[in-house]
């Protein structure tokens, strides 16, 4: 009775554990969008409530059209039990040294139509460690944590950003009309 005990005590330990895979959350959400030229991304939440020391080793996407995507993903070492968290971000911040940062970005191509869509998985693959491999260098690897997914959907709205061109050209023709009104009023006086 008690090695039948002890068998599934284990059995539900080690069961446990294997269920108890990381989780890959988008901030700030797995929806983004913005308009053709401008460059927009998602941040992430990785969260690790198992007791081994996760090691990120690989992202991938699905294909984007209409844009050039980038990885800004920083391969973080999640601790056992916790989350490690980073916004995007395109300019310096507390948890940003170096924008910019977060998990992926993508910049619109300027002709891109409004209304546009790019959707798709991310998934990353990853690494247990008994202890943190970062320190350690003794640490032993546990095998292949499960891949942790998590779906996106990028759409293009409104219209273009203008071109700093067109923005200089469109506040000389302002100024040029304002002078112009004015010294028509003077001539009519």
């Amino acid at each position: 009775m008690t090695k039948r005990f002890v068998f599934l005590a284990c059995a539900m330990l080690f069961g446990s554990l294997e269920s108890q895979a990381i989780t890959l959350t988008l901030l700030p959400t797995s929806s983004i969008s913005g308009a053709a030229g401008s460059a927009i991304g998602w941040g992430y939440s990785i969260s690790n409530p198992s007791p081994s020391w996760v090691e990120t080793l690989n992202l991938s996407s699905g294909v984007f059209a209409n844009g050039a995507p980038q990885s800004i993903f920083d391969f973080p070492v999640v601790a056992p039990f916790s989350t490690v968290t980073l916004a995007y971000s395109t300019v310096v911040t507390g948890s940003c040294a170096s924008p910019p940062c977060g998990l992926y970005q993508l910049t619109w191509n300027p002709g891109a139509p409004p209304g546009f869509s790019n959707s798709g998985q991310f998934v990353l693959s990853s690494e247990d460690f008994a202890t943190n491999p970062l320190t350690d260098p003794n640490a032993i690897d546990l095998g292949a944590e499960p891949d942790a997914t998590a779906n996106y959907v990028a759409t293009v709205t409104g219209s273009a950003v203008p071109e700093p061109s067109a923005i200089g050209l469109c506040a000389g023709l302002l100024i040029l009309g304002m002078v112009s009104k004015t010294h028509f009023r003077a001539l009519k006086q």
